[in-house]
């Protein structure tokens, strides 16, 4: 789908004396309800999905983006009037109209980013629908549509790149299977593409489309990718777990991963060392010190046995005929 970006006005929420009336208000409010129904979503339709961010319908984006921040307006002057108004009962119905609307063209452009060469104009409309959500009071549901959509996508990323659930028992069967080095090369070519690609882009994303505020920015990439991240350094967590006995053909495997970790340590500690996300760089710290300690325990255990032989060697070679 072609996008475009858009441009809008925001309408002050100070009203001029001759906006102060309720007649006035009344006006307001029936020349946004006129674009709003327009833009009505039929729950019961089955006619295909137009956006207004198409780019053919730039001026109409335009129209209902400004028709919302004028209700908003509206409503915020009438909710803090004395006198009672019929209108704002009547303007809270038009801006769930417009929310739901709002709510489908925002989960549309983040389906259609993946797709889109022009990300810079997509992120840009992004931006808008999600400033005029939170704007209005619906903060909620906007972080909900992005946490549902963009976790999916995610999480199908990095299943494309071949990363399992990983469990205990999964991870058992694997360190006695023969194909236990297949599956670790399928890890560590899909890892510095899930953290350099697939996270970065995901920041980059949340960044933009919330650059107004920080506390819902953190939040909506924690939603999106912790759950999909502690998984990924769940596998190197399991391999240092189960093989507490390091054999001489695990040691490879294990400093492969520790390599690999080690490597993309300043993009892990760029992404993820916000408080709320936080557990994920701890947990890669922690495969870092556990695959370390285990590689130098069996080197040292290693040391030893050859000193000992060593040993034994010469002594056996001292002893008279």
């Amino acid at each position: 789908m072609a996008i475009t970006t858009i441009t809008i006005t925001i309408t002050s929420t100070t009203m001029s004396s001759s906006c102060s009336s309720d007649s006035m208000m009344e006006d307001n409010i029936q020349r946004a309800e006129k674009i709003i129904r327009k833009w009505k979503i039929d729950s019961h339709s089955h006619s295909t999905f137009v956006s207004i961010f198409h780019k053919n319908n730039t001026t109409e984006a335009t129209l209902f983006l400004n028709s919302v921040l004028t209700l908003q307006s509206a409503m915020h002057f009438l909710s803090s009037n004395e006198k009672k108004s019929s209108n704002l009962s009547i303007a809270q119905r038009l801006m769930q109209i417009a929310m739901k609307r709002l709510e489908k063209e925002f989960h549309q452009l983040l389906l259609d980013y993946i797709h889109n060469r022009q990300h810079f104009i997509s992120i840009s409309n992004l931006r808008l629908i999600a400033e005029a959500m939170i704007r209005c009071g619906y903060a909620k549901e906007c972080i909900s549509v992005y946490k549902i959509t963009r976790k999916s996508t995610i999480d199908e990323a990095l299943y494309h790149l071949g990363i399992q659930q990983y469990k205990h028992s999964h991870i058992k069967k694997m360190i006695t299977a023969p194909d236990l080095q297949n599956h670790v090369k399928i890890w560590l070519n899909a890892f510095p593409i899930a953290i350099k690609t697939v996270f970065r882009e995901e920041k980059f994303l949340c960044d933009h489309v919330y650059s107004s505020y920080p506390a819902i920015r953190n939040l909506c990439f924690t939603n999106s990718t912790k759950e999909g991240a502690l998984n990924l350094f769940t596998f190197p967590d399991l391999i240092v777990a189960i093989c507490k006995r390091l054999k001489s053909d695990t040691l490879f495997v294990k400093m492969d991963l520790y390599n690999s970790i080690s490597d993309q340590w300043p993009e892990i500690d760029s992404l993820f060392s916000h408080e709320s996300i936080s557990s994920v760089k701890l947990q890669a710290e922690s495969c870092l010190h556990k695959l370390g300690d285990s590689v130098r325990t069996f080197l040292t255990e290693l040391d030893e046995q050859m000193r000992g032989k060593m040993k034994k060697s010469i002594a056996y070679n001292l002893v008279p005929a």
